[in-house]
């Protein structure tokens, strides 16, 4: 029998609230965990709003949990699920009410969310709740072997200042300005005015979190001079919207798509005139 005790974020202290989302997330379709410093990270990068984002007990298990961060009129679930033992007996679509209900009444136009192509289930709470897709979202990795890193001599630049010269498609939550400007990893550039990169790289692994560029050799040369300053052994791309330069050069250059995610939104209907803007 399950007697849920529904609290939020903001009623527990930060340990628990870690080891909830970290629960929510076991035999995920992709491995994801949460240890406290890794929560601690999420909440202050993209502005989640504790007191919105629901944690249900079963007495002291943890049965379920959402995360919903807020940036003005804009929401963003980042993070969403149940336990494994509590998967398939329809609290999906309830706690998809609790944590929306929170959202509105903070008087939200819209949240977004993002899900694994492969995440059936996940998909059904989110369409039979009225989300809607509003593009396809790719996320790519590339043996560094395979590229010219003799052509790799694109120089070392500050990222801080390309944050602002961005003008590729609008990206997902948590790679916008915001978020990286706190990001606890050191962000690092390369390449020039008319084409540059950000990237981050730990050990033999590398990503370009943001670029800008306006043909296919130049994101090959961004991405050879990427592994040509980092040795890694492996470059990646994170959330690319499907469409765009970035994505069709990378398809070009032979990238390999790791995860498709659909982005998904659900937009308040405001129904009395006195609410409408």
């Amino acid at each position: 029998m399950i007697n849920l005790r529904r609290v939020t974020a903001a009623d527990v202290d930060r340990p628990r609230a870690a080891a909830a989302l970290d629960r929510v997330f076991a035999q995920y379709v992709v491995p994801i965990s949460f240890s406290e410093p890794q929560y601690n990270a999420h909440v202050s990068v993209n502005d989640i709003d504790l007191g919105a984002s629901p944690i249900w007990y079963n007495g002291e298990d943890v049965v379920a949990a959402a995360v919903l961060g807020v940036r003005g009129r804009r929401g963003w679930l980042g993070g969403f699920g149940l336990v494994p033992e509590y998967r398939g007996r329809g609290l999906a679509r309830e706690l998809l009410a609790d944590v929306l209900g929170r959202a509105w009444a903070r008087d939200l136009d819209s949240v977004t969310l993002e899900v694994l192509e492969q995440n059936a289930a996940a998909r059904r709470t989110y369409v039979t709740g009225g989300f809607t897709r509003t593009r396809r979202l790719l996320s790519f990795t590339i043996d560094a072997a395979t590229l010219d890193v003799e052509a790799a001599d694109a120089p070392y630049i500050d990222a801080e200042p390309l944050l602002d010269g961005l003008t590729e498609t609008s990206t997902c939550w948590q790679l916008e300005d915001v978020s990286l400007r706190r990001s606890p990893t050191r962000l690092h550039g390369v390449g020039n005015a008319a084409a540059f990169c950000i990237y981050a790289h730990h050990g033999k692994l590398a990503a370009l979190v943001k670029a800008r560029v306006t043909t296919t050799e130049e994101l090959a040369w961004l991405a050879a001079s990427v592994a040509a300053q980092t040795g890694a052994e492996s470059l990646s791309m994170f959330a690319v919207p499907e469409g765009g330069q970035i994505a069709d050069g990378a398809r070009v250059l032979g990238w390999s798509v790791a995860h498709v995610a659909d982005e998904m939104q659900l937009r308040r209907e405001r129904t009395r005139p006195n609410e409408d803007r």
